[in-house]
C-alpha cells in the first residue's frame, strides 16, 4: 500500500514538473508512469518501485533531483528549442538509468522475478522492464560519447515497438483494462498530494495521444547515427593546410585552430536580411531544404557548433541556431579533394566547391565557386555566398565569421548576412566576447 501511494505521488510530481517544463520525451515518461501506477506494479515489487523512483526528475519537494535535471529545467525556462530540451532530457534520463543499474535495482528485481517465474502478474512486470530499460542497448556508449543520446534513444524506441508488436499484447491489454476501470469505476482512496485514479487514467490517455511527437526524437536520433563519431575538442582536421599548402603560414593561428575543429568553440549568431529577395531565399531554403534561417534582426541567437568524424575521416560540421524557440540547422561535410575544399550537403545531394584564399589580416575567405546537385551544375543567377573568418583584433582566442549572400561583385552592404562570434569553449569564462 505504501509503495502504491508512492507511485501515485510520482505521477503527480511528473505531471506538475512536465507541465511547467515540457518536451517530447516528457509525454513518453508520463505515459509510462501513469500506466505503471494504474497497473499497481510498484506495489508488487520493491526493487521495481526503486527502479521507477530512481528515474524521477524531481524529489519530493519538487526540486530537480540532479544537476542534469536542473540543466533540463533551465533549457525549458529559457525557451530553448524542443530538440535541445529533448537532448537534455535524454542526457539526464540516461544518467539516472545508469546509476539505477549500478545501484543494483535492476539485478535485485530480476532475482526477485525468478522466484515468481510463471506467475501472470510477474510476467507483465518483466515485459514492462524489457520494453523500457531492457530495450536500451546503447545507454553506456551514449554516456561515454561513442553515440549521441538521441541515437541511443531512437534505437531503444525501435526495439520497444518491435517487442510490443511481437509479444507485448498481454501487457497492453492489462493497461487498457486498468485504464477503463479507472475511468468508469475509480477505487483509489483520496489522499492529499496524490494523483487520483481517474486523473491518472486521463493523463495516460492524453499522453498516449501526444506521445507520437517523440517520433521527432527518433528521426533526430537516426540522423545522428549517420553523422559519424562525435569528437572532442582535442580532435583536429588539417583543412586549411591541405587546401592552401604553404600559404597556410600566412593565416592567423586562431583561424587555423578554428577550422581544425569548429566544435571546440562556443558561438553566438546574428542574422540580417535587408531585402525581400534575401528574405525570400532564406524562407525557401529553410522550408524546402531544412537548411537555413529565416529569423533575423539585431539580436544574437544562442548557437552551437558540433563536429563529427565520418568513416572516411572527413569532418561533418553541424551549426545549430536557437532562433526564438526554433532550432535552425546547417548540416554538411567538409572534404578536401586534390587540394580543393568542398562542402557537401549529403542529404540533399548538393556539393559546393569552395575557393579558399588568405585575407590581409590573417583571416580566410571561403567563397562558393561552383554548385552541383547530384552531379549536375546549378545556376547561381549571379548570386555569391562567401564566408570570411577574421581573428579578433584584441588578441583574444576568438574569431568572427561573416557570411554574406550578395550579387556577384557586390561586397559592401550585402542583402543577406550572418555573423558568428566564436571563442574557445575552454576559455569561455575569461575571454568570452560581447554578444553581437
Amino acid at each position: 500500500m505504501h509503495r502504491q501511494r508512492a507511485s501515485r505521488l510520482a505521477v503527480a510530481l511528473l505531471a506538475d514538473f512536465y507541465g511547467a517544463h515540457p518536451c517530447r520525451m516528457a509525454r513518453v515518461h508520463l505515459l509510462v508512469a501513469s500506466a505503471v501506477a494504474l497497473g499497481r506494479f510498484w506495489g508488487v515489487s520493491a526493487p521495481f518501485a526503486r527502479l521507477g523512483a530512481a528515474v524521477l526528475p524531481v524529489d519530493s519537494l519538487r526540486r530537480p533531483r540532479t544537476a542534469a535535471w536542473a540543466s533540463y529545467a533551465r533549457a525549458c525556462a529559457e525557451g530553448l528549442p524542443l530538440e535541445i530540451r529533448d537532448e537534455r532530457w535524454i542526457e539526464a534520463h540516461l544518467q539516472d538509468a545508469a546509476e539505477a543499474r549500478e545501484a543494483g535495482h535492476e539485478a535485485a528485481f530480476l532475482m526477485e522475478a525468478r522466484a515468481h517465474d510463471g506467475e501472470p502478474l510477474w510476467r507483465l512486470l518483466m515485459q514492462h522492464l524489457e520494453m523500457t530499460l531492457g530495450s536500451r542497448f546503447f545507454d553506456q556508449p551514449a554516456l561515454a560519447g561513442a553515440v549521441s543520446g538521441e541515437a541511443a534513444m531512437a534505437h531503444g524506441m525501435a526495439v520497444t515497438l518491435r517487442r510490443l508488436l511481437r509479444a507485448g499484447w498481454s501487457l497492453l491489454q492489462h493497461y487498457a483494462l486498468a485504464t477503463a476501470r479507472a475511468v468508469l469505476l475509480p477505487r483509489w482512496p483520496e489522499y492529499p498530494g496524490l494523483v487520483d485514479e481517474r486523473r491518472a487514467a486521463w493523463l495516460l490517455l492524453s499522453s498516449f495521444v501526444t506521445a507520437w511527437a517523440a517520433a521527432g526524437v527518433y528521426r533526430r536520433g537516426v540522423r545522428a547515427l549517420h553523422r559519424g563519431q562525435r569528437v572532442g575538442p582535442a580532435e583536429a582536421w588539417p583543412l586549411l593546410a591541405a587546401t592552401l599548402g604553404e600559404d597556410v603560414a600566412r593565416v592567423d593561428p586562431r583561424v587555423v585552430r578554428f577550422y581544425s575543429n569548429p566544435g571546440a568553440w562556443a558561438v553566438t549568431a546574428s542574422v540580417e536580411l535587408h531585402t525581400r529577395m534575401a528574405r525570400g531565399i532564406a524562407w525557401v531554403a529553410t522550408r524546402l531544404l531544412g537548411q537555413g534561417v529565416s529569423e533575423h534582426g539585431a539580436r544574437a541567437f544562442p548557437s552551437r557548433f558540433r563536429t563529427f568524424r565520418r568513416v572516411d575521416g572527413s569532418m561533418h560540421f553541424v551549426r545549430e541556431l536557437y532562433c526564438d524557440g526554433v532550432l535552425r540547422v546547417f548540416d554538411s561535410d567538409f572534404v578536401v579533394r586534390k587540394g580543393r575544399l568542398y562542402e557537401v550537403f549529403v542529404e540533399h545531394g548538393l556539393e559546393v566547391e569552395l575557393n579558399v584564399r588568405v585575407l590581409e589580416d590573417g583571416g580566410v575567405s571561403l567563397r562558393g565557386r561552383r554548385v552541383l546537385w547530384h552531379g549536375l551544375p546549378v545556376p547561381l543567377f549571379g548570386l555569391c555566398v562567401e564566408f570570411r573568418t577574421h581573428p579578433a583584433p584584441d588578441g583574444s582566442e576568438s574569431v568572427d565569421i561573416i557570411g554574406t549572400l550578395s550579387p556577384e561583385g557586390m561586397h559592401e552592404n550585402p542583402p543577406g548576412r550572418i555573423h558568428y562570434k566564436a571563442w574557445r569553449d575552454d576559455v569561455r569564462m575569461t575571454q568570452a566576447p560581447a554578444k553581437a
